[in-house]
């Protein structure tokens, strides 16, 4: 899928909506978020600010086309400022009618045409669903398991880092998973000696659950074709350690 499919198709879904209820709850079917879910605004917010984000990456993509600005008019600009985090309490019926003439749909399908070789490669539905299944898994394991402080606010932060990422790919394509691959790389290589110690002296229970944790990176890694880079990172932490093997080698083994 190229970058104004991506659109295309969350466009699309936004314009199908019949229930007029807030924005916020609108959204949250767009991009598939639980309605009940706690965090739904700041999840929301999230999606609609990495959408603002997608319309303008492709606006680049055609700009450096050399097309006229105007191709992507109305649509583009008007998508943008319906996806504003400012509408979340607005009504969904009070902006449709800037968002649904025909001519706005057509800047996404001519978009789309233009930029029909810059294919992305995508992570399915299916797999993305399984990764958030095996990400509330793991939190709930994580809960259930005594370790350190130090152990547990390292792997929260990047399984919430690459929640976050799962959930804007909805909007953006592989792009933050990428982003939060690099992020757990440099994660790593800052307080690898630090967590190698307190893996090594921890309780069999929580090496199962950085066990578990390695499986579920390594799977997104692969449904984002980004393994090589946690290969990488594996070989070079792995350098002159002889005696404990840093906890992402065995992650990855």
């Amino acid at each position: 899928m190229n970058p104004a499919a991506r659109l295309l198709g969350i466009y699309d879904k936004l314009i199908s909506q019949q229930k007029d209820q807030s924005m916020k709850l609108t959204w949250a079917v767009v991009f598939n978020l639980d309605e009940n879910d706690p965090h739904l605004e700041d999840k929301v917010t999230s999606c609609v600010v990495a959408l603002r984000k997608q319309i303008d990456f492709t606006s680049e993509r055609l700009a450096e086309m050399d097309l006229p600005a105007d191709l992507t008019s109305p649509g583009f600009p008007r998508f943008k400022e319906v996806a504003s985090p400012s509408h979340l309490n607005a009504s969904w019926n009070g902006l449709r009618g800037n968002i649904q003439p025909p001519e706005c749909r057509q800047a996404f399908m001519w978009s789309s045409w233009l930029l029909r070789h810059q294919v992305e490669k995508e992570i399915s539905a299916e797999d993305l669903q399984e990764l958030l299944n095996e990400i509330a898994e793991l939190e709930k394991n994580i809960a259930d398991t005594e370790m350190s402080p130090i152990l547990r606010n390292f792997i929260q932060q990047q399984i919430a880092s690459i929640n976050e990422a799962l959930i804007l790919s909805r909007a953006q394509g592989l792009r933050p998973i990428h982003e939060a691959v690099e992020k757990f790389a440099g994660a790593c290589t800052i307080n690898r000696d630090k967590i190698n110690a307190e893996v090594a002296k921890s309780s069999s229970k929580t090496k199962e659950v950085f066990t578990k944790f390695g499986s579920f990176l390594k799977k997104t890694a692969e449904a984002a074709d980004t393994l090589d880079k946690l290969k990488s990172l594996a070989d070079n932490v792995s350098n002159g350690v002889d005696a404990a093997k840093p906890f992402i080698t065995q992650l990855l083994g």
